[in-house]
């Protein structure tokens, strides 16, 4: 595939989270994965197993006319069959790009790929099932043309770091909503994640944490709970009230790819989601996602930008601030007066809470991660 850069990255996992505010939302994502990706259809499913005739309760397809996903649909287990001998694909791992030539090369002699797919140009196929779960299955899937070439490693290491992203998109998004799960139930869906995961309200009360999340409050690392609240050392707490402070939908793009660090060095990314008030746990505002870092990631300056609501220019004086420069040097560097170099530093004051240039210099370095 294509080389694909840090900011067309961040933006394509801002538009995943998204999804997390507006399900609507997802078909646009699964047309940019595709582009990206260079394949012609994509198409995710959330239906309710295993009652028969039942519609799926999320059907989104691109790249194929609405009577032909129809047709593809209707094949039912012989699609399943494609993937290999009876309880092939019950067997293949969640959460994992699964590429259906290498779990059966004999893919291409099943009846559904013969009839239904090669016609349609269609000679395999990239799927992840992120649920399959007695009463319910996710998929999403990708079809590969036979004009664009086989499905490279490539493609599936790429596919491999969206992966994570989709799951807590698909976890707190209304599609779960749509199953009308009860508080028990969804705090069973988050107890699957091995990430980290807090329902915090919006002065960071927690509501609930998965089993993972428990570990880490104990431990107070990067995240740890005091009185009932979500604590946090150096800038991170800050950033984490800010985030919730925003706008329900600004809080999805504020709220992405805070940096953190924990007290080993392991570096770690925070992701803020919005949750519907009529959810089933009620008064919650938000889920905190923390888990490990993931190259491309943003750079620090511009998760503090967004965090904060910075301008260019702060941005810029933000930045010299914490590389030591004096107001004078800054002036210079920026072609501004000492006079305007001051004012924006009393911004910065009052947009991060500080009211030290030495505060900014800490805040920067809580956010700064080693590229190494």
């Amino acid at each position: 595939m294509r080389p694909v850069a840090a900011s067309e990255f961040s933006g394509l996992i801002g538009s995943i989270y998204d999804c997390a505010l507006d399900p609507g939302c997802w078909r646009s994502v699964l047309e940019k994965l595709a582009r990206t990706m260079n394949f012609r259809m994509s198409s995710l499913i959330l239906a309710m197993t295993p009652t028969r005739g039942a519609r799926p309760l999320i059907d989104i397809s691109t790249g194929v006319a609405a009577r032909t996903r129809v047709a593809m649909l209707s094949h039912g287990q012989a699609a399943i069959d494609a993937w290999g001998p009876p309880g092939t694909l019950a067997a293949l791992p969640l959460d994992m790009p699964l590429v259906r030539s290498a779990i059966n090369p004999d893919q291409a002699r099943s009846p559904y790929v013969r009839e239904q797919c090669l016609p349609l140009g269609f000679f395999d196929n990239m799927s992840v099932m992120f649920t399959r779960e007695p009463r319910s299955f996710c998929v999403m899937s990708f079809n590969r043309h036979v004009d664009d070439g086989p499905i490279a490693t490539d493609d599936v290491d790429f596919a491999r770091l969206l992966v994570p992203h989709l799951k807590r998109a698909l976890v707190i998004s209304r599609l779960l909503e749509a199953r009308a799960l009860e508080a028990a139930t969804f705090a069973a869906v988050l107890d699957g994640l091995a990430v980290a995961v807090l329902l915090v309200g919006p002065d960071l009360r927690l509501f609930h944490a998965n089993r993972a999340g428990e570990t880490m409050l104990r431990g107070g690392d990067p995240l740890g709970l005091s009185r009932g609240q979500v604590v946090a050392r150096n800038g991170l707490e800050a950033a984490l009230r800010v985030a919730l402070a925003a706008p329900r939908d600004g809080l999805g793009r504020r709220g992405l790819g805070i940096p953190a660090r924990r007290a080993d060095g392991e570096e770690l990314v925070l992701h803020l989601l919005p949750l519907a008030e009529t959810g089933p746990l009620g008064g919650a505002a938000a889920a905190i996602f923390v888990a490990p870092a993931t190259a491309p990631r943003p750079a620090p300056l511009d998760a503090i930008a967004a965090l904060f609501d910075l301008t260019p220019t702060e941005t810029r004086v933000l930045a010299l601030v914490g590389a030591g420069r004096a107001n004078a040097e800054i002036a210079a560097a920026l072609g501004i007066g000492v006079s305007t170099v001051r004012t924006h530093v009393l911004r910065l004051f009052d947009k991060t809470g500080t009211h030290r240039q030495a505060d900014l210099v800490a805040l920067l370095a809580a956010f700064s991660l080693p590229l190494a």
